[in-house]
């Protein structure tokens, strides 16, 4: 979207320069692709829109473990794509990628992960 703004502009700097109106020809979709340095900035890592929060979460670690992931509950309310209004956190490794070798830690840096 960004470069298609760019293409407009620049026909337009071209028209009024050369005096010719219309004789430019139109770019294709294809032509109109965004690149890795055109693309908007967003926020830098450590300065996410949950920088400075403090939250809670309980772990319940059951009987099967570590062949069943624990059961992880966020305590603070907070709106988050990945947490629910009840504070259960959908993270990948916690359902279906769970996987026996996987750790505490490594659940903590998921969570870690979902806030940056």
């Amino acid at each position: 979207m960004i470069k298609l703004f760019s293409l407009k502009q620049q026909k337009k700097e071209e028209e009024s320069a050369g005096g010719t109106k219309g004789t430019s020809k139109k770019a294709s979709a294809a032509q109109l692709r965004i690149q890795k340095g055109d693309r908007p900035r967003g926020p830098a890592v450590g300065g996410g829109f949950y920088k400075g929060g403090k939250f809670v979460f309980s772990f319940k670690v059951g009987q099967g473990y570590p062949h069943d992931p624990p059961k992880v509950k966020c305590e603070t309310m907070v709106y988050h794509p990945n947490i629910d209004l009840e504070g259960n956190v959908c993270l990948n490794i916690l359902r279906e990628d769970w996987k026996p070798v996987l750790t505490i830690n490594s659940i903590i840096y998921g969570l870690q992960y979902l806030f940056l």
